[in-house]
């Protein structure tokens, strides 16, 4: 499975989870998981790394989101634009060996796909702040 694939997967469950209470996040991540075709145990790592990564440091994510979406919060969010956000966001801060121009990437492909005309460059635009005041 690629990077890309992976991402995407994390991306729905990063999704999912708005819908659910938080008690039922774990087995809702599992059920997903279970679904997932072509997967081997380094992508299965990966995947679970970055969402409890999203999950335990959800208030740090959404903070610098919150500072640098101009004009927008996270509860006014777009929650497909928000889910993105928040992969992009966690492996911007947190993870060193992804380059942050692929994150901004995969964030700006993802966005393509699942959301609004208009959200690739917002989340670019965002990204792009984080990047540059955060680092």
């Amino acid at each position: 499975m690629s990077r890309r694939t992976a991402r995407e997967h994390i991306f729905k469950i990063i999704f999912q989870t708005e819908f659910y209470k938080e008690e039922e996040i774990d087995d809702a991540i599992e059920i997903y998981k279970e679904n997932i075709e072509n997967s081997n145990e380094s992508d299965m790592k990966f995947i679970k790394d970055e969402i409890k990564g999203i999950m335990e440091n959800k208030g740090v994510i959404d903070d610098t989101i919150n500072r640098y979406a101009q004009g927008w919060e996270v509860g006014r969010l777009a929650k497909v634009d928000l889910a993105i956000l928040r992969l992009a966001v966690y492996e911007i801060l947190y993870v060193d060996d992804i380059p942050n121009r692929v994150t901004v990437n995969e964030a700006v492909e993802l966005t393509k796909t699942f959301s609004s005309d208009k959200s690739p460059a917002f989340v670019n635009g965002v990204l792009g702040r984080v990047i540059t005041n955060v680092l």
